[in-house]
């Protein structure tokens, strides 16, 4: 009986014993492709978008990318990470009205896209892109309101060199503030390349100043004068909707041919 006892016993501890082995191995399996899991995603290449009003006075908003809404309360700024696409789709819902604003961002992977959402004079909301910043080189954070206008590491840029200065959200309804209000053609036009001599734009900015012209040449020079200017060339496209005549698409496309 003793012996009997001693046996069943000891075959117990040696079931014990599989068990806790088959568990114990289980566990370093999971916590295994968990790690890995969570690698994958550490170099997983992303980008993000930051989206926030360019003046204060702009009512708080809610922003909704490709209809995900990230929460339910308005703010002056919003964030949305881990970006793997190139081109979205967003849609602005401000404080005190039922009226949605529509509009498209792009994102670059790796980078931190910023941008602002600005009201001219005549109440009319637009969506320019401020800034891109590589990840690990922001100087502040990007989500805070205070933004630095300064884009570092531009794609298509080479690697140490100056980077481009751009105009703030602010700075850059001033400068349409006073084109618009020249009376003649010509003067609009010379003060617009005066305003852009040392400044990069983007493709936004740039048909955001061509809808101020009344004249299609005035808007076909000022888009040949600004292309070796803007920082986000790929997107330079955008310009065509200022334009009322598919000649004036053709001869800018010829342009940025002969001019890449």
């Amino acid at each position: 009986m003793v012996l009997f006892k001693i046996s069943i016993f000891c075959k117990f501890k040696k079931y014990r014993y599989i068990v806790w082995k088959y568990k114990t191995t289980k566990t370093i399996f999971l916590n295994l492709l968990f790690t890995f899991g969570i690698v994958i995603c550490l170099n997983a290449q992303v980008g993000s978008i930051v989206i926030h009003n360019a003046q204060n006075t702009n009512p708080d908003f809610i922003v909704s990318m490709n209809g995900i809404r990230l929460n339910n309360q308005y703010a002056q700024n919003v964030k949305f990470d881990y970006l793997d696409e190139n081109n979205y789709h967003v849609k602005v819902l401000q404080s005190g009205t039922t009226a949605l604003l529509n509009f498209n961002v792009s994102s670059a992977l790796n980078y931190t896209s910023i941008y602002a959402l600005n009201k001219d004079n005549y109440g009319t909301y637009s969506l320019v892109l401020e800034s891109k910043t590589l990840f690990g080189n922001t100087q502040t954070n990007p989500s805070i309101v205070a933004l630095t206008p300064t884009v570092s590491n531009v794609p298509g840029l080479a690697a140490n060199t100056v980077q481009p200065d751009t105009y703030t959200g602010p700075e850059f309804s001033g400068v349409c503030d006073a084109i618009k209000k020249e009376s003649f053609e010509s003067t609009k036009f010379e003060m617009a390349k005066t305003f852009f001599n040392t400044k990069e734009v983007s493709s936004v900015q740039v048909l955001s100043v061509m809808k101020l012209f009344s004249q299609e040449r005035s808007k076909l020079d000022f888009s040949k004068y600004a292309y070796s200017k803007t920082y986000d060339k790929q997107n330079y496209y955008k310009v065509y909707d200022a334009f009322s005549f598919s000649n004036s698409k053709k001869e800018l496309a010829a342009y940025m041919k002969e001019n890449p």
